[in-house]
């Protein structure tokens, strides 16, 4: 089973791409959490795309293009959860030859709840993401804000997105694969929901049983960097 777990920056998918990957036992991959990586590393790609990052703009499509298609092939025979990716209609169908999508889970919340949330959002020094109060780092975790998540950044990426989703929601309506979420409500009320559209999608079958330690939900992991990013 391959998942794409698509929403505007902060509705939270990045969370719930870990819980999804934890449950079913698939490969996560974050955009963010590798580019962010190189860029605390300091190598040549992380300079690279240090300044779209800082700025909330988008890495261009090649560059992200050969990022995820080497992610893919040094994990043959796993199934994945993309959080947060693709993010334009080029990467879409780029990835349309790299990997077949049993579903695409469509985030939906408001500008305003977006701009609620990141500003309770910060980083530790690994550029795992916390919220606070709903997902505080564990206590003697140095956490700062992200350089990203100034309102009028947030305002700008979520603008952004709504723009470029919509060609990406009509290509996957039309193959069957876009699942609307509606992403307001708990960590674990959107997860339960997650399953429960899986399952009718039939997206859960596609993937052999998980372990008990699966079966569950999972308890919930530190955010990984998100990308712009997201």
């Amino acid at each position: 089973m391959n998942v794409s777990v698509l929403g505007p920056p902060g509705c939270g998918k990045g969370t719930q791409a870990k819980l999804l990957a934890a449950h079913f036992g698939l490969k996560h991959f974050s955009l963010g959490e590798t580019l962010r990586g190189e860029i605390e590393h300091g190598s040549d790609l992380g300079a690279r795309t240090a300044a779209f990052v800082r700025e909330g703009n988008l890495v261009p499509d090649q560059l992200v293009e050969e990022i995820v298609e080497t992610f893919v092939s040094r994990n043959p025979g796993k199934g994945f959860v993309l959080d947060g990716y693709p993010r334009t209609l080029e990467q879409a169908i780029v990835l349309g030859r790299i990997l077949k999508l049993s579903a695409v889970l469509l985030f939906e919340v408001s500008e305003d709840e977006v701009v609620a949330r990141v500003q309770g959002r910060v980083i530790d020094d690994q550029g795992r993401s916390y919220h606070i109060p709903k997902n505080p780092p564990p206590p003697g975790i140095r956490v700062r804000k992200r350089e990203d998540d100034q309102p009028e950044i947030v305002h700008k990426r979520y603008h952004e997105y709504t723009r470029d989703i919509l060609p990406i929601a009509d290509l996957y309506r039309k193959q069957g694969t876009l699942v609307p979420i509606n992403a307001v409500g708990s960590i674990g009320a959107v997860l339960d929901q997650l399953l429960q559209k899986l399952s009718e999608n039939g997206s859960d079958r596609k993937v052999s049983a998980p372990d008990e330690t699966h079966r569950t939900h999972s308890p919930l992991p530190p955010e990984g960097p998100t990308t712009r990013s997201p």
